[in-house]
Protein backbone atom coordinates (compact mmCIF):
# COMPACT_ATOMS: atom_id res chain seq x y z
CA UNK A 1 0.00 0.00 0.00
CA UNK A 2 2.69 2.18 0.97
CA UNK A 3 4.58 1.57 -2.72
CA UNK A 4 1.49 2.46 -4.39
CA UNK A 5 0.67 5.99 -2.61
CA UNK A 6 4.87 7.06 -3.44
CA UNK A 7 4.57 5.43 -6.92
CA UNK A 8 1.37 7.40 -7.44
CA UNK A 9 2.60 10.91 -7.46
CA UNK A 10 0.05 12.31 -5.46
CA UNK A 11 3.15 12.65 -2.72
CA UNK A 12 4.83 14.71 -4.82
CA UNK A 13 2.40 16.84 -5.70
CA UNK A 14 1.14 17.78 -2.29
CA UNK A 15 5.22 18.47 -1.57
CA UNK A 16 5.44 20.58 -4.47
CA UNK A 17 2.77 22.50 -3.07
CA UNK A 18 5.00 23.70 -0.04
CA UNK A 19 8.36 23.84 -1.49
CA UNK A 20 7.72 28.00 -1.60
CA UNK A 21 6.67 27.88 1.99
CA UNK A 22 9.53 29.92 3.89
CA UNK A 23 8.00 32.32 6.57
CA UNK A 24 10.04 34.04 9.38
CA UNK A 25 9.97 31.51 12.78
CA UNK A 26 11.40 32.59 16.00
CA UNK A 27 13.04 29.56 16.77
CA UNK A 28 14.76 30.79 20.15
CA UNK A 29 11.78 31.86 21.71
CA UNK A 30 10.38 27.66 20.58
CA UNK A 31 13.21 26.34 22.04
CA UNK A 32 13.03 28.49 25.32
CA UNK A 33 9.15 27.39 25.53
CA UNK A 34 9.64 24.31 25.12
CA UNK A 35 12.19 24.34 27.94
CA UNK A 36 9.17 25.83 30.38
CA UNK A 37 7.10 23.67 29.37
CA UNK A 38 8.85 20.47 29.99
CA UNK A 39 9.60 22.19 33.46
CA UNK A 40 5.98 22.89 33.87
CA UNK A 41 4.85 19.13 33.11
CA UNK A 42 7.31 17.90 35.52
CA UNK A 43 5.84 20.18 38.45
CA UNK A 44 2.68 18.71 37.29
CA UNK A 45 3.69 14.92 37.12
CA UNK A 46 2.71 15.05 33.35
CA UNK A 47 4.99 12.97 31.16
CA UNK A 48 5.33 14.23 28.12
CA UNK A 49 8.35 13.14 25.47
CA UNK A 50 10.58 15.91 24.81
CA UNK A 51 10.14 15.31 21.13
CA UNK A 52 6.51 16.10 21.30
CA UNK A 53 7.39 19.02 23.36
CA UNK A 54 9.55 20.87 20.61
CA UNK A 55 8.08 19.23 17.71
CA UNK A 56 4.78 20.82 18.75
CA UNK A 57 5.72 24.37 19.83
CA UNK A 58 7.69 24.79 16.47
CA UNK A 59 4.63 23.65 14.64
CA UNK A 60 2.65 26.08 16.75
CA UNK A 61 5.01 28.93 16.11
CA UNK A 62 4.91 28.00 11.79
CA UNK A 63 1.17 28.31 11.73
CA UNK A 64 -0.41 30.07 14.85
CA UNK A 65 2.47 33.27 14.92
CA UNK A 66 1.43 35.45 17.85
CA UNK A 67 3.58 38.61 18.71
CA UNK A 68 2.64 38.41 22.59
CA UNK A 69 5.07 36.32 23.81
CA UNK A 70 2.39 34.87 27.03
CA UNK A 71 -0.04 34.22 24.58
CA UNK A 72 2.30 32.05 22.52
CA UNK A 73 3.22 30.47 25.51
CA UNK A 74 -0.84 29.66 26.42
CA UNK A 75 -1.02 28.59 23.09
CA UNK A 76 2.50 26.33 23.29
CA UNK A 77 0.86 24.85 26.55
CA UNK A 78 -2.45 23.63 24.98
CA UNK A 79 -0.86 22.39 21.46
CA UNK A 80 1.90 20.44 23.23
CA UNK A 81 -0.15 18.57 25.80
CA UNK A 82 -3.45 18.11 24.00
CA UNK A 83 -1.39 16.57 21.02
CA UNK A 84 0.16 14.36 23.83
CA UNK A 85 -2.80 13.55 25.65
CA UNK A 86 -4.37 12.51 22.25
CA UNK A 87 -1.79 10.18 21.55
CA UNK A 88 -2.04 8.47 25.37
CA UNK A 89 -5.96 8.19 25.00
CA UNK A 90 -5.51 6.55 21.99
CA UNK A 91 -3.97 3.81 22.92
CA UNK A 92 -5.98 3.78 26.67
CA UNK A 93 -9.32 4.78 26.24
CA UNK A 94 -9.70 4.45 30.26
CA UNK A 95 -7.67 8.51 30.00
CA UNK A 96 -10.27 9.65 27.39
CA UNK A 97 -12.87 8.33 30.25
CA UNK A 98 -11.31 10.12 33.21
CA UNK A 99 -11.02 13.18 31.07
CA UNK A 100 -14.77 13.23 30.07
CA UNK A 101 -15.47 12.55 33.83
CA UNK A 102 -13.56 15.67 35.29
CA UNK A 103 -14.68 18.05 32.60
CA UNK A 104 -18.13 17.48 32.51
CA UNK A 105 -19.12 15.77 35.60
CA UNK A 106 -16.10 17.19 38.36
CA UNK A 107 -18.39 16.40 41.05
CA UNK A 108 -17.82 12.64 40.01
CA UNK A 109 -14.78 12.86 38.46
CA UNK A 110 -10.69 11.95 40.12
CA UNK A 111 -7.88 14.49 40.55
CA UNK A 112 -5.13 13.34 38.26
CA UNK A 113 -2.45 14.97 37.09
CA UNK A 114 -3.73 15.68 33.38
CA UNK A 115 -6.94 16.99 34.56
CA UNK A 116 -4.98 18.98 36.71
CA UNK A 117 -3.21 20.49 33.81
CA UNK A 118 -6.27 20.94 31.78
CA UNK A 119 -7.39 23.40 33.96
CA UNK A 120 -4.09 24.91 34.32
CA UNK A 121 -3.50 25.24 30.45
CA UNK A 122 -7.37 26.99 29.93
CA UNK A 123 -6.96 28.99 33.16
CA UNK A 124 -3.91 30.42 31.31
CA UNK A 125 -5.53 30.98 28.05
CA UNK A 126 -8.67 32.88 29.69
CA UNK A 127 -7.11 36.13 29.88
CA UNK A 128 -6.27 36.55 25.83
CA UNK A 129 -10.14 35.16 25.21
CA UNK A 130 -13.60 35.97 25.40
CA UNK A 131 -15.51 34.14 27.55
CA UNK A 132 -18.03 32.76 25.29
CA UNK A 133 -15.21 31.89 22.88
CA UNK A 134 -13.34 29.69 25.57
CA UNK A 135 -16.43 27.83 27.11
CA UNK A 136 -17.14 26.63 22.80
CA UNK A 137 -13.24 25.86 22.87
CA UNK A 138 -13.36 23.88 25.48
CA UNK A 139 -16.41 22.08 24.59
CA UNK A 140 -14.10 21.23 21.33
CA UNK A 141 -11.48 20.13 23.30
CA UNK A 142 -14.03 17.36 25.56
CA UNK A 143 -15.78 16.22 22.05
CA UNK A 144 -12.64 15.29 21.02
CA UNK A 145 -12.48 12.28 23.76
CA UNK A 146 -15.89 11.32 22.93
CA UNK A 147 -14.56 10.38 19.44
CA UNK A 148 -11.51 8.84 21.06
CA UNK A 149 -13.97 6.61 23.21
CA UNK A 150 -16.11 6.05 19.88
CA UNK A 151 -12.49 5.33 18.10
CA UNK A 152 -12.02 2.36 20.39
CA UNK A 153 -15.13 0.61 18.84
CA UNK A 154 -13.00 0.23 15.43
CA UNK A 155 -12.16 -3.34 14.71
CA UNK A 156 -9.04 -4.03 13.20
CA UNK A 157 -10.24 -5.56 10.46
CA UNK A 158 -13.18 -2.87 10.04
CA UNK A 159 -15.80 -5.28 10.30
CA UNK A 160 -17.76 -3.25 12.81
CA UNK A 161 -20.37 -0.94 11.94
CA UNK A 162 -18.98 2.04 13.33
CA UNK A 163 -19.07 5.54 10.79
CA UNK A 164 -15.54 6.43 10.51
CA UNK A 165 -16.50 9.98 8.68
CA UNK A 166 -18.88 10.28 11.99
CA UNK A 167 -16.13 9.84 14.20
CA UNK A 168 -13.74 11.79 12.24
CA UNK A 169 -15.28 14.42 13.33
CA UNK A 170 -15.27 14.38 16.73
CA UNK A 171 -11.61 12.36 17.44
CA UNK A 172 -9.22 14.24 15.64
CA UNK A 173 -9.28 17.70 17.94
CA UNK A 174 -9.91 19.56 14.52
CA UNK A 175 -12.38 22.16 15.31
CA UNK A 176 -10.23 22.71 18.56
CA UNK A 177 -7.24 23.19 16.23
CA UNK A 178 -8.82 25.30 13.84
CA UNK A 179 -10.08 27.64 15.91
CA UNK A 180 -6.61 28.73 17.74
CA UNK A 181 -6.43 30.81 15.11
CA UNK A 182 -8.75 33.03 16.29
CA UNK A 183 -6.08 34.24 18.33
CA UNK A 184 -3.67 35.69 15.66
CA UNK A 185 -5.88 38.23 14.30
CA UNK A 186 -8.80 40.61 15.34
CA UNK A 187 -9.91 39.68 11.88
CA UNK A 188 -10.07 36.26 12.86
CA UNK A 189 -11.17 36.71 16.09
CA UNK A 190 -14.77 34.33 17.15
CA UNK A 191 -16.74 36.74 18.62
CA UNK A 192 -16.55 39.31 16.02
CA UNK A 193 -16.56 37.33 13.26
CA UNK A 194 -19.10 34.55 14.09
CA UNK A 195 -20.59 34.60 10.88
CA UNK A 196 -16.99 33.39 9.05
CA UNK A 197 -16.54 30.78 11.62
CA UNK A 198 -19.77 29.22 11.37
CA UNK A 199 -19.45 29.12 7.56
CA UNK A 200 -15.70 28.12 7.17
CA UNK A 201 -15.09 25.31 9.76
CA UNK A 202 -16.55 22.53 8.57
CA UNK A 203 -14.05 22.86 5.70
CA UNK A 204 -11.66 23.93 8.02
CA UNK A 205 -12.33 20.56 9.82
CA UNK A 206 -12.43 18.12 6.21
CA UNK A 207 -9.09 19.97 5.70
CA UNK A 208 -7.01 19.36 8.77
CA UNK A 209 -8.73 15.76 8.98
CA UNK A 210 -8.03 14.97 5.02
CA UNK A 211 -4.78 16.04 5.20
CA UNK A 212 -3.42 14.67 8.41
CA UNK A 213 -4.15 11.20 7.23
CA UNK A 214 -2.97 11.51 3.81
CA UNK A 215 0.02 12.98 5.64
CA UNK A 216 0.38 10.65 8.76
CA UNK A 217 -0.34 7.25 6.45
CA UNK A 218 3.49 6.90 6.31
CA UNK A 219 4.03 6.65 10.12
CA UNK A 220 0.63 5.10 10.91
CA UNK A 221 1.84 1.98 8.51
CA UNK A 222 5.31 1.73 10.41
CA UNK A 223 3.65 1.71 13.46
CA UNK A 224 0.90 -1.30 11.97
CA UNK A 225 -1.79 -0.66 14.55
CA UNK A 226 -3.11 2.81 13.94
CA UNK A 227 -2.79 2.15 9.99
CA UNK A 228 -4.95 -0.28 10.92
CA UNK A 229 -7.67 2.31 12.48
CA UNK A 230 -7.60 5.24 10.02
CA UNK A 231 -9.99 6.35 7.60
CA UNK A 232 -8.51 5.93 4.73
CA UNK A 233 -7.97 2.32 5.46
CA UNK A 234 -11.49 1.88 6.88
CA UNK A 235 -12.92 3.12 3.73
CA UNK A 236 -10.99 1.33 1.61
CA UNK A 237 -12.08 -2.24 3.37
CA UNK A 238 -15.29 -0.73 3.74
CA UNK A 239 -15.96 0.17 -0.02
CA UNK A 240 -14.08 -2.91 -1.24
CA UNK A 241 -12.06 0.02 -3.35
CA UNK A 242 -8.18 -0.31 -3.80
CA UNK A 243 -6.01 1.77 -1.10
CA UNK A 244 -4.55 4.15 -3.76
CA UNK A 245 -8.38 5.16 -4.95
CA UNK A 246 -9.46 6.20 -0.95
CA UNK A 247 -5.96 7.66 -0.68
CA UNK A 248 -6.80 9.77 -3.65
CA UNK A 249 -10.48 10.97 -2.43
CA UNK A 250 -9.17 11.85 0.94
CA UNK A 251 -6.51 13.95 -0.65
CA UNK A 252 -9.27 15.57 -3.48
CA UNK A 253 -11.61 16.05 -0.55
CA UNK A 254 -8.40 17.78 1.48
CA UNK A 255 -7.93 20.30 -1.18
CA UNK A 256 -11.26 21.37 -1.93
CA UNK A 257 -11.73 21.83 1.80
CA UNK A 258 -8.30 24.27 1.34
CA UNK A 259 -9.85 26.07 -1.48
CA UNK A 260 -13.28 26.60 0.27
CA UNK A 261 -12.51 28.02 3.28
CA UNK A 262 -9.89 30.74 1.04
CA UNK A 263 -12.66 31.23 -1.11
CA UNK A 264 -14.78 32.03 2.30
CA UNK A 265 -11.98 34.30 4.01
CA UNK A 266 -11.85 38.37 3.35
CA UNK A 267 -8.85 39.68 1.91
CA UNK A 268 -7.87 40.21 5.53
CA UNK A 269 -8.38 36.67 7.05
CA UNK A 270 -7.03 35.19 3.73
CA UNK A 271 -3.14 35.43 4.35
CA UNK A 272 -3.46 33.83 7.89
CA UNK A 273 -5.55 31.10 6.51
CA UNK A 274 -3.22 30.20 4.09
CA UNK A 275 -0.24 29.99 5.62
CA UNK A 276 -2.09 28.41 8.90
CA UNK A 277 -3.04 25.37 5.98
CA UNK A 278 0.03 25.49 4.22
CA UNK A 279 2.42 25.37 7.28
CA UNK A 280 0.35 21.96 8.57
CA UNK A 281 1.48 20.21 5.46
CA UNK A 282 4.60 21.70 4.96
CA UNK A 283 5.40 20.70 8.88
CA UNK A 284 4.02 17.01 8.05
CA UNK A 285 6.72 16.54 5.45
CA UNK A 286 8.84 18.00 7.69
CA UNK A 287 8.63 16.73 10.92
CA UNK A 288 10.39 13.74 12.35
CA UNK A 289 7.16 12.64 13.84
CA UNK A 290 5.69 11.72 10.48
CA UNK A 291 9.14 9.78 9.00
CA UNK A 292 8.49 11.78 5.62
CA UNK A 293 12.33 11.75 5.22
CA UNK A 294 12.80 7.58 4.78
CA UNK A 295 11.59 7.95 1.81
CA UNK A 296 12.29 11.23 0.62
CA UNK A 297 15.76 12.24 2.36
CA UNK A 298 15.73 15.48 0.06
CA UNK A 299 12.96 16.40 2.91
CA UNK A 300 15.47 18.60 5.54
CA UNK A 301 13.85 17.73 8.96
CA UNK A 302 13.17 20.75 10.69
CA UNK A 303 14.14 21.00 14.48
CA UNK A 304 14.22 23.14 17.64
Amino acid sequence: MVASVVDSGLVDEMIALTEAFDPPVDLARARAHADVLTTEFAVFGVTVPAATTCNITLMRALMVPIADDALALALDRIWVFTTNVDDVCCHDPAQAEAILRAGALPEHGTSSPNTRYIRHMFNEVAPFCDPTFLAVFKTFFYNAFAGVLMEAEFTPEASDEVDSDFVRVFNGFSQFWFTTLQFTDPCLGAQRNRAFWSAALSSCVAFLNDVNDILSFYKEAVHGGDFLASRIYRRSVSENIPYLAAYRRSLDSGLAAYRRVLDLATDEQRPHLDRYMTAFAYFHFHCRRYRWHDIYPGLTPIDI
